[in-house]
């Protein structure tokens, strides 16, 4: 421990305002306790939390295990863009969250000096362990003053819109052939009947891929020499540990009486257990974006990429759809 580290906890605010109301979201408690101003102005926010389980680490898990343990992200204010207290509104530019640790003496200095200004600690939060709580700090753009405010203002949140993941309670088989279509049911998370098209399935060559966008001079224009040539390095590199030179993706074209993003996976692939791959080379996601907007049903046309690689003389594929991903519109929360 050095003293400079005492620098961080020892400054002064320039302005204090304590807020101190507590609001819920599905069954679950969020405190917004105020806002600090020194250059700049932040937002604080308790949240609950809880750390992902760990893996036990002499168990094997294929990759269908791995996939299906992997818990979608509670709601988090982190990704809230917009406030509005009263009738000023407060634009976020970036902001952290994490964990609460009784070794963190910013984050204790922070309540007692909230404490001081008037904060009071609401019951419901006086016994809640930290473990089980984390602190969302959200930097405030082009904010001089901190907002006037009062207990009856009415505090509104805008929400983004974000991705939201739903596992299938039972997956889908569907084999896949190239060139062919096929259609299929399933019910999605609300009850619904989804109805969906695979108008196609491709084998996608991704080392021609990555050649023609090298090649290509708009992308070229973004680069000096040096840097491309070491993103193309990098990029061989990790195509040669995950789609070796001659092998191929799939690549899937469908249509959906939902509107949701589909992920399938070849059934190999979901009873396989992970590899390691040697070397630094960081593992590739493959998007594949059909060319036209939409399918022969009139939908709209989406695709997806299976990025495990199959020899070019492949013509089925035994898959799965596992889970989809929903758009949630933006909405408005008011507390």
């Amino acid at each position: 421990m050095q003293f400079s580290w005492l620098e961080g906890i020892s400054k002064k605010w320039k302005e204090i305002l304590v807020i101190g109301r507590t609001f819920e979201h599905d069954g679950k408690k969020y405190h917004m306790i105020g806002m600090t101003m020194e250059e700049n102005a932040t937002l604080y926010i308790i949240e609950p939390y809880e750390e992902q389980k760990s893996r036990n680490p002499k168990k094997k898990y294929t990759q269908r295990m791995i996939l299906k343990a992997q818990e979608p992200m509670d709601i988090s204010y982190l990704h809230c863009r917009e406030f509005k207290i009263g009738n000023k509104k407060l634009c976020t530019q970036g902001g952290c969250g994490g964990p609460l640790m009784s070794e963190n003496y910013e984050e204790i200095k922070l309540f007692l000096d909230m404490m001081d200004a008037g904060w009071k600690i609401p019951e419901w939060l006086k016994n809640e362990d930290w473990d089980r709580l984390q602190l969302v700090s959200l930097e405030i753009a082009n904010l001089k003053r901190l907002p006037k405010y009062s207990s009856d203002m009415p505090i509104m949140i805008k929400h983004d819109s974000v991705p939201k993941k739903y596992l299938l309670n039972r997956a889908k088989s569907i084999s896949l052939e190239i060139g062919k279509s096929i259609s299929f049911q399933f019910t999605a998370h609300d009850g619904e009947k989804v109805q969906c098209y695979i108008n196609n399935v491709l084998l996608i060559d991704v080392w021609e891929d990555a050649k023609k966008q090298f090649d290509d001079s708009k992308y070229r224009e973004h680069f000096t020499e040096e840097q491309l040539q070491e993103i193309k390095n990098n990029y061989y590199e990790a195509l040669r540990q995950n789609c070796p030179k001659g092998m191929c993706y799939i690549g899937i074209e469908y249509e959906c009486s939902k509107n949701i993003s589909l992920h399938f996976y070849a059934k190999d692939f979901l009873e396989s257990y992970p590899e390691t791959h040697s070397g630094s080379a960081m593992f590739l996601m493959m998007r594949y974006k059909p060319d036209k907007k939409t399918g022969t049903h009139g939908l709209p046309l989406k695709g997806y990429a299976i990025d495990t690689p199959f020899s070019p003389d492949t013509t089925t594929i035994p898959a799965e759809l596992l889970f989809y991903m929903e758009i949630t519109e933006a909405w408005e929360e008011y507390i």
